[in-house]
């Protein structure tokens, strides 16, 4: 799954570079873009956003998993603040179908995380559309940091960013007021300090020809 617009490529691309580099000024312009768009071009624009961010976890996990990648089966293991197991059911459907596309992707169902993909935008305005687009980026920062690992296959797959990148973009989720559907210059401070580093480049276009 690759978007087609170059433009959302570059967003979805500088969103994981933001997080990484721990921007928060960086990470608040470039969520702006996204909720810039006008409202009937928003829908298609978050949908191209979410697909390439799609991309750059599953290029990444391929990559990672080497020729083992098509024998491994992928799934969540989802919790709550109180570390109590969460049934998919359960989460809002934007977060589900997110979820699901991102799990579909990754099985080589492609046709399976498009559907998914295009009903985790169905009806987004504004806070929805941003909200989407962060929980994808975060799902993405976890599995950058997951195909880093020496041995990934046999770990554990956590996909939480590091305790910084958490709060940084955790900063970001409420980051539209309800009173203003934009997001404002000063509206987030974020002060990321001692963000673990370990940077994979983003994958590029030839990670896709191997798919």
């Amino acid at each position: 799954m690759r978007s087609d617009d170059p433009e959302a490529q570059a967003t979805a691309h500088q969103l994981v570079h933001c997080v990484l580099d721990a921007d928060s000024d960086g990470l608040t312009e470039t969520l702006e873009t996204v909720v810039d768009h006008p409202g009937d071009e928003l829908r298609p624009y978050v949908r191209e956003v979410v697909a390439e961010l799609i991309n750059v976890a599953t290029a990444a996990v391929r990559s990672s998993a080497g020729r083992l990648y098509g024998n491994a089966a992928f799934a969540v293991d989802l919790r709550d603040d109180a570390n109590d197991k969460v049934g998919i059911d359960e989460l809002d459907p934007p977060v589900r179908a997110t979820i699901r596309a991102m799990l579909a992707e990754l099985n080589g169902s492609p046709d399976d995380a498009l559907f998914q993909l295009d009903l985790a935008v169905r009806g987004v305005d504004r806070r929805t559309g941003l909200d989407t687009v962060r929980r994808a980026l975060t799902m993405t920062i976890g599995l950058l940091h997951w195909s880093e690992q020496s041995d990934p296959l046999e770990a554990l797959m956590d996909p939480d960013p590091t305790a910084d990148e958490a709060d940084l973009l955790e900063q970001h989720l409420n980051a539209v007021p309800d009173d203003d559907p934009l997001v404002t210059g000063d509206a987030i401070e974020a002060d990321p300090t001692d963000v673990h580093e370990q940077h994979q480049q983003i994958p590029g276009d030839d990670d896709e020809d191997r798919r």
